[in-house]
């Protein structure tokens, strides 16, 4: 039995910020111990024109410094697809995963094209 499934799932720049605290801040942490998220915002045309930037989380380390890191399409697509694991959202493993802009954020596409049931689930 062939069959094919799309899934649409909206994440706006609140949940943004859950999904990069929940699955990179200890990566963050290791090179600024001090660091905690401050806000995350869509990146600018300007942005996303130099280093293809979908959105910026801005890091607050002690003293009052501040630090923006981009993320590119494929690193929030890897940061949402975690974030879905870790709330227990169930995503094919096999299926095409990819943003879109979406009102106030992104929305995270899977495409699941092929035959008989998925193997097993993210």
């Amino acid at each position: 039995m062939r069959f094919r499934e799309y899934r649409r799932i909206d994440f706006g720049t609140d949940l943004i910020a859950e999904a990069v605290r929940a699955t990179v801040a200890d990566l963050i942490r290791l090179e600024m111990p001090d660091a905690e998220l401050e806000s995350v915002r869509m990146a600018t045309p300007q942005e996303e024109a130099g280093e293809e930037a979908v959105v910026v989380a801005r890091w607050r380390r002690s003293g009052g410094l501040y630090r923006d890191c981009t993320l590119d399409a494929e690193e929030l697509t890897a940061v949402l697809v975690g974030w879905c694991r870790l709330a227990g959202v169930p995503l094919p493993r096999t299926g095409e995963k990819a943003i879109e802009p979406a009102e106030d954020g992104v929305s995270l596409v899977i495409r699941q094209r092929g035959l008989g049931r998925p193997r097993r689930l993210h």
